[in-house]
């Protein structure tokens, strides 16, 4: 794990693959590896020679395993236990037609053609199928008790942490809105603390799966949250699955955060609007800044964390026009059009955060390593194509990972918000 975390420096001519549920990774005789659980529990088999108890081994770079392996029929081991079907793998040619006897590793599976999109299963821009069938792939690997395991964002701080985002979220409330300085990182505000105070409205455009909504029920208790996804498998996992909680998630489209006639009713317009990775699928983000906008309440704020383009990157560049495409990212745009925007719905662009290099985002997610855009695990929804050109742009520095923060002109009003405090 030391390895993965970059504790220690790993070995010259290693290698890394992440296993996920399901799969089995064979080691033929003799090769060297190392192994970090990431899920409770994991099942190894074989012979172990000791563990050292310190890294320093002066262990020699490694090298091809030693002898000759004979890959057919190693693959052969591995249908006959069950561990490979005979498909998954290419067979490899001799020139003396037998069995050919390699020092490579054992034959890469098959894999789809880097440039050829009908591999990928695409959804014709339905985001509710897109989101849905990622769910039902997805689903058995959640622990609703968990919100790690359904926060599905961007590793950030040393800890690899999904849930410094919702931190930072309210730390731009504190800030911004309820002018206090925001409290210590994951702590939990007491319900009484603001007694006196109004209660805060925040609203949560496209919640997902609720991992969002549910660490701000868990740590400012005073709230009034509402979340809207556009995804029936995400609302049914909401609603069916998460432990008892009191947010209201809506299955509805982020563009209509206010209950039908809200808009005559003061008391349902909310303090602050908040969109994590959510932002960029929509269809027309002005008109959802709009929206947002209608929304607030005077002095309210929109705190969109997402993928921006980078200033100077055109948007018809082919990678960037393939991750639209891919991760229906229908609205990617620098952060200063959305500047531009905000003056004229009554907003300010008040903070511009580069969390990607704050939080070293491409180092700690990516390895600072651009990706083959192939799916080595057989995956074919074009999601994952997305998430592979994603990194692909962020290490070209083509796109940036950011927090920004939008606030409605106009003075906090009392009556509505909490309460300038001194600190």
């Amino acid at each position: 794990c030391d390895y993965l975390m970059g504790r220690v420096t790993v070995p010259e001519g290693a290698t890394a693959c992440v296993q996920t549920a399901g799969e089995v990774v064979y080691f033929p005789s003799k090769w060297l590896h190392a192994t970090c659980a990431l899920e409770p529990w994991s099942v190894g088999m074989g012979g172990q020679g000791g563990s050292p108890n310190v890294y320093d081994k002066k262990f020699q770079n490694l090298q091809q395993p030693p002898g000759e392996t004979n890959v057919v029929d190693e693959q052969k081991k591995m249908i006959e236990c069950g561990v490979l079907e005979e498909r998954d793998y290419e067979s490899i040619p001799s020139s003396s037609g037998g069995a050919t006897k390699v020092n490579d590793p054992l034959a890469k599976p098959k894999q789809p053609d880097v440039d050829d999109e009908k591999d990928w299963k695409f959804y014709d821009g339905d985001l509710n199928e897109y989101y849905n069938k990622l769910e039902r792939d997805e689903h058995a690997k959640r622990d609703p008790n968990k919100i790690t395991s359904y926060a599905v964002h961007r590793w950030m701080g040393p800890n690899y942490s999904t849930l410094i985002h919702y931190d930072l979220v309210r730390q731009a409330i504190y800030e911004l809105v309820m002018g206090k300085y925001p409290p210590p990182s994951q702590s939990i505000t007491s319900i009484n603390a603001n007694a006196a105070d109004s209660k805060l409205r925040v609203f949560d455009a496209g919640c997902g799966l609720g991992a969002g909504l549910m660490w701000f029920e868990q740590h400012e208790p005073s709230w009034d949250l509402v979340g809207h996804t556009i995804s029936e498998e995400q609302h049914k996992w909401i609603v069916e699955d998460l432990p008892t909680h009191t947010f209201e998630a809506r299955l509805r489209s982020y563009d209509e955060p206010l209950e039908d006639n809200g808009n005559n009713d003061s008391s349902l317009l909310f303090n602050a609007v908040y969109s994590i990775e959510a932002a960029i699928h929509s269809p027309d983000l002005k008109n959802s800044l709009q929206s947002w906008s209608n929304a607030l309440l005077p002095g309210g704020v929109v705190i969109i964390v997402d993928d921006f383009l980078s200033v100077g990157v055109p948007r018809d560049d082919p990678d960037v026009d393939l991750f639209a495409r891919s991760w229906i990212a229908n609205s990617v745009h620098t952060t200063i059009e959305i500047s531009t925007w905000a003056d004229g719905i009554g907003m300010t662009l008040v903070r511009d955060r580069d969390l990607g290099s704050e939080f070293q985002i491409v180092k700690r997610n990516y390895r600072n390593k651009a990706p083959e855009l192939r799916d080595e695990q057989g995956r074919v929804h074009q999601g994952w194509l997305g998430s592979k050109v994603r990194q692909k742009l962020m290490v070209e520095g083509k796109i940036s990972y950011r927090l920004i923060v939008l606030q409605k002109k106009g003075a906090v009003k009392k009556e509505d918000a909490v309460a300038i405090q001194s600190q």
